[in-house]
């Protein structure tokens, strides 16, 4: 009698999905993270290139601070010699010229002021911005956590990792979430985290 070998050789087991209810949790947590990621990280850069035109603006403004600090010195230091020439009974295109750099003068002082405050805004601008940014810087560290302990989660099958996963991303979020909103938070508000960011950033 003929063996088929087809025959002999037993069926193979149809492949299970194994596939479970915090696989699916898992993956739409981590689409959902990197996508928040994503555009968290293209705000931090958007930020950071205002930073850097706070930076440069305030450098300019300082530079034109002084140079007009220097034109206005100069004015009243012509004026005071000329007054010291003049002596007593000064002709009138001497005091022309006196009024000229005398006026000269308050016209540096009027515009050096003008700089002084517009470089003081800068700077309180790059301030604002900078705590923006660190929260930014926060918010990928934390995400970032958040989907690493997903990629183990999804390897050990654990609830308790991915209840541990939501941690950092939860905070992450929210991180996020008031940087777009503008909310400065403060990480020394919050008790061992500012030391914790402080020594991973």
């Amino acid at each position: 009698m003929d063996v088929n070998p087809a025959e002999a050789i037993p069926p193979a087991d149809e492949k299970k999905d194994e596939s479970t209810p915090l696989d699916a949790l898992v993956g739409i947590s981590v689409v959902l993270l990197a996508t928040f990621l994503g555009i968290a990280s293209v705000k931090s850069g958007n930020i950071g290139q205002q930073m850097e035109k706070a930076q440069s603006d305030r450098n300019n403004d300082w530079l034109w601070f002084q140079a007009r600090n220097l034109r206005e010195e100069m004015y009243r230091t012509a004026a005071d010699h000329l007054r010291a020439q003049a002596g007593t009974q000064p002709s009138p295109e001497l005091l022309r010229m006196i009024e000229t750099f005398d006026a000269r003068a308050r016209d540096q002082e009027a515009k050096k002021q003008k700089q002084f405050d517009s470089a003081t805004s800068h700077a309180e601008t790059y301030e604002a911005l900078g705590g923006l940014d660190d929260q930014f810087d926060v918010t990928e560290a934390a995400l970032t956590i958040g989907l690493a302990l997903m990629g183990v989660t999804a390897l050990m099958k654990r609830y308790w990792l991915f209840i541990l996963a939501l941690v950092p991303s939860g905070f992450g979020v929210f991180m996020g979430i008031a940087g777009f909103a503008g909310w400065v938070v403060s990480l020394e508000d919050i008790p061992g985290l500012g030391a914790f960011f402080r020594m991973i950033l």
